[in-house]
């Protein structure tokens, strides 16, 4: 069964170690690369040694490489990244922060497609959670209300919050902007057909 690499490239540390982890933890690795080996282990655990490092060199760009490559065992290898680029309480505090700020102050463009906000928001939340910021569903479902673009308030004055779980919500936003775009494409399409019609 072949199992692709995860790519660290200096950024999002605390994704990608949890990544390689059930990576190595999956090949039988994990063990190694958390306890490490002496000179005096046995063949077998040096060779699992070395397979978990050359999957530690082959995950990371070769910019990052750079800080690796004279590690001689998986574990030296792990620890060079975890201090260089792993994420401290106090960073994963700030993050959090960060998030919680980025997720209140959120608001859909005019512009944007109901998919294409909902795709960042959720991505928002999603890093949120991964943070450690609680977000229960009838929050969200307030947030996604009151960040809408004003071609939404229409609909979102009929809209209790109670009455629809998460899912529901978006499904019928979503089919609420499809149904005004195309409504507003045929709008377009019929004044551009009147203006040709008068020459």
């Amino acid at each position: 069964m072949h199992m692709q690499i995860p790519l660290f490239n200096g950024e999002d540390h605390e994704i990608w170690s949890i990544k390689m982890k059930t990576l190595l933890m999956a090949r039988d690795l994990w063990d190694v690369v958390e306890s490490g080996v002496s000179e005096e282990t046995k063949k077998d655990l040096r060779i699992k040694d070395m397979t978990a490092l050359h999957m530690l060199q082959m995950s990371v760009t070769d910019s990052i490489f750079l800080r690796i490559g004279r590690a001689t065992s998986s574990k030296q290898a792990w620890e060079i990244l975890k201090a260089d680029f792993g994420e401290t309480e106090l960073i994963q505090s700030g993050k959090r922060e960060d998030l919680v700020l980025e997720f209140y102050d959120m608001r859909m463009k005019n512009e944007e497609s109901f998919h294409e906000f909902i795709e960042k928001f959720m991505e928002v939340v999603s890093r949120s959670k991964f943070y450690g910021h609680e977000i229960t569903d009838q929050e969200l479902i307030r947030r996604v209300l009151r960040s809408l673009a004003p071609r939404f308030n229409q609909y979102v004055i009929n809209v209790r919050s109670e009455d629809y779980t998460l899912s529901e919500l978006l499904y019928i936003l979503g089919e609420f902007d499809r149904e005004l775009a195309s409504q507003n494409q045929e709008a377009a399409q019929l004044h551009s057909n009147n203006k040709r019609g008068r020459r």
